[in-house]
């Protein structure tokens, strides 16, 4: 059996989210091993392709490679970050994570990196040109709780106008646990240079490696590496979205999980595909328990629909432009379709506006009552459906009154106008206040659009109803109305 065989790969999992219908999009494994003998720190993309951070279990610095697909790297000469002696990485470097702004001074390219010395876990910082060539920041330097602190997977993320968040996971300095493990973060408002305001940002227990990254629609998604449920190997990678990226205020989703008791998850990171709407997650697994760690990648390969509006549309309405909103939408989608059993509504454009919304133009004139669904398909042959998106019925009725303040002794009377969009039965009745049933105006079907009628005042027994308020009822095909009158005698 090969060794990508050995992999489980999870089925896409959907959970309520900040945002109605949410769906994360699953990653499947693809075949093949990116690179041996390595733990990935963080991918980033470069003019012409990528650049992969990573360490070897032999030594305790971070390397790097080159790829122009992110299937295929090249190891590039040279270290890019190493121990010193005498300082807080002088024993190893064990994690790493970068943003790219082209104002930074010293930049562009701004990383954090985990140092660790005989005072414990430090976070440190360095800055580069190329992403090559990197220059350490001496004065930077976080030593969490005096050393007692284990610090993990510090993820940058640049906010702009001089905003850095900083993501990373540590546990509460006490002996090592791995229910300890949490995620938190902090800002700064100077490229970098200080952060304040340490927060706990997803209580999720057993957090073990993270990335960030931004969807087209400014939202920031973070990833999570994690035990399964009552297990305690890293074998699964949870997704948590943030408007502000501060504020998680959801539960994580799974979106991949390999076999949890031979495949533990030792890195992550996560960057966009070449083909720009699909994302690559690149994890680190050390099979069957083995001493040797491996590079693989997986690939969110089928789109997810998570929204659809409008969610109503009338039997009478024109072409309307119907928003598909979700992820993993070829910029040439293919197909579209809003349908049910009894059939599709007609489509006359299906037009993608980025990776994450469409525009179907559909016609609901005439299409039969009820609930539809909407697919959409990518060139690949890759789709989502999502039920019950909308409903298409007729309009409300509505009850129009003229002179409902009336004087019935001098000949004056109220006029009624009903209007339907659908055949039925219409009733009107009069009524006092208290309930009393005073006149039955009207009570017959109706084919017409609008009906009229009078009510001069008078009771069912042909007298005229005392000077007061009185309520009027209508009822029909989607009608339901209730007016006041004065009446004066």
């Amino acid at each position: 059996m090969s060794l990508i065989k050995k992999f489980v790969i999870s089925v896409l999992l959907c959970a309520a989210w900040a945002g109605p219908g949410f769906c994360a999009p699953s990653f499947e494994l693809e075949a093949g091993v990116r690179l041996a003998s390595a733990t990935v720190h963080c991918v980033t993309p470069i003019a012409g392709g990528y650049r992969l951070y990573y360490s070897t279990p032999s030594a305790y610095s971070v390397f790097s490679a080159s790829s122009t697909d992110g299937l295929v790297w090249t190891a590039e000469p040279g270290v890019r970050l190493s121990t010193r002696a005498a300082f807080l990485d002088a024993s190893s470097i064990t994690a790493m994570g970068l943003y790219f702004d082209a104002a930074l001074t010293g930049g562009p390219y701004h990383a954090y990196y985990v140092g660790i010395s005989t005072a414990g876990h430090a976070l440190l910082s360095a800055k580069s040109t190329d992403g090559l060539a990197w220059v350490k920041d001496d004065a930077f330097s976080i030593l969490f709780s005096s050393g007692a602190m284990r610090l993990r997977s510090p993820k940058p993320y640049f906010a702009g106008s001089s905003r850095v968040n900083l993501y990373y996971i540590r546990d509460s300095g006490g002996a090592p646990s791995p229910g300890d493990y949490k995620i938190y973060g902090m800002q700064s408002a100077d490229d970098g240079v200080t952060f304040t305001g340490e927060t706990l940002l997803v209580n999720t227990t057993g957090a073990y490696q993270l990335d960030v990254s931004t969807l087209t629609d400014g939202r920031l998604r973070l990833y999570i590496a994690a035990p399964e449920v009552g297990v305690s190997t890293v074998a699964r990678v949870l997704a948590a979205d943030s408007v502000n990226g501060i504020s998680f205020p959801s539960a994580p989703v799974q979106v991949f999980s390999t076999a949890a008791a031979t495949n533990e998850l030792s890195g992550i990171a996560v960057a966009r595909s070449t083909e720009t709407f699909r994302w690559r997650l690149y994890l680190t697994s050390r099979l069957n328990s083995s001493a040797t760690t491996y590079i693989y990648s997986a690939l969110t390969l089928d789109p997810v629909i998570t929204g659809f509006s409008p969610g109503l549309a009338y039997v009478d309405d024109p072409a309307t432009d119907f928003t598909v909103t979700g992820e993993i939408f070829s910029p040439a989608l293919a197909t579209s379709a809003i349908s049910r059993a009894s059939g599709p509504l007609g489509i006359l454009a299906v037009t993608p506006v980025d990776d994450m919304n469409v525009t179907v133009r559909a016609v609901p004139t005439g299409a039969p009552l009820g609930l539809y669904n909407v697919s959409v398909a990518n060139p690949d042959g890759a789709a989502a459906v999502r039920l019950n998106v909308l409903t298409i019925d007729y309009r409300p009725g509505f009850t129009r009154l003229t002179d409902n303040l009336f004087r019935p002794l001098r000949g004056e009377q109220v006029k009624v106008e009903t209007t339907i969009f659908f055949p039925g039965n219409i009733t009107g009745r009069i009524y006092t206040v208290n309930g009393g049933l005073v006149k039955k105006l009207f009570d017959e079907p109706s084919l017409a659009v609008m009906s009229t009628f009078f009510w001069t005042g008078d009771t069912d027994s042909g007298r005229v109803a005392a000077s007061g308020l009185y309520l009027l009822r209508v009822t029909g095909p989607k009608l339901k109305s209730t007016e006041k009158i004065v009446l004066i005698k």
